[in-house]
């Protein structure tokens, strides 16, 4: 869990014991005797994150703070429509990443000169045509995220989960490209340890990882554009038939 260190409520998704265990979620007070941090994490990436194994321990809850439990089952299932709005600041996050790497290999670009060439790569066709496809894929990534992010502030209801979750999607997929994109045309310098672009790297991957993935969003966004009523086709009128 990340940040658990800091928390002062844990939202834990768990079952009952009772005969017929029912699944709910359960709002935990941080400083409840037998919560134990431990085990950070040591992930590809995010390793500075902050996150941690959180073990809980013979933990008394108030029943006043189960909320929505019942039998397992469909109705159990996590909605992912309903937090659909959280995961616009996890792409802007992943987004962040990807703008690192590119400030990178701007940097790069402009200051490797290699012997044979005599001025720096940065005014290589090759290096350019990259340079503005990264800016074209996280340009119009950043768009959907923070013009969604804007509705969502600004209350406007016309703004859908589906449409949250689709720019989730875009902007992973697009943050994954761009960085791979940088990794590629420096080639093994940009997998050395100690080379900035490397851990971008890393970090990046953790985007079509992160909860909900991909294929659970596109199942939400599919099911919604199937389920709609078609619209009726406009009626045609003196056409040669």
């Amino acid at each position: 869990m990340t940040g658990a260190e800091g928390l002062d409520w844990f939202l834990v998704w768990a079952s009952t014991d009772e005969p017929e265990p029912r699944v709910g979620t359960f709002l935990v007070p941080g400083g409840l005797p037998g919560i134990e941090i431990t085990g950070r994490w040591d992930q590809l990436g995010l390793r500075v994150s902050g996150s941690h194994d959180v073990t809980f321990w013979d933990v008394a809850v108030p029943y006043e703070h189960v909320v929505g439990v019942g039998p397992h089952g469909p109705a159990a299932e996590q909605d992912n429509r309903a937090g659909a709005a959280i995961h616009l600041p996890l792409a802007a996050l992943y987004l962040g990443v990807a703008r690192a790497a590119q400030d990178f290999f701007h940097t790069f670009a402009r200051t490797r000169v290699p012997a044979n060439l005599g001025r720096p790569v940065a005014r290589t066709e090759r290096f350019r045509r990259t340079a503005g496809e990264i800016e074209v894929l996280l340009a119009a990534a950043e768009q959907l995220v923070f013009d969604g992010a804007a509705k969502v502030g600004a209350g406007d209801s016309s703004y859908s989960p589906e449409q949250a979750l689709g720019a989730r999607v875009l902007a992973d997929r697009h943050g994954v490209r761009a960085v791979e994109l940088a990794v590629r045309l420096l080639g093994n310098p940009a997998l050395a340890r100690g080379n900035p672009l490397e851990r971008h790297f890393r970090d990046i991957q953790c985007a079509p990882v992160h909860a909900p993935q991909e294929d659970i969003s596109l199942l939400a966004i599919g099911t919604k554009v199937l389920d709609e009523p078609v619209a009726a086709a406009p009626e045609t009128k003196g056409l040669d038939r």
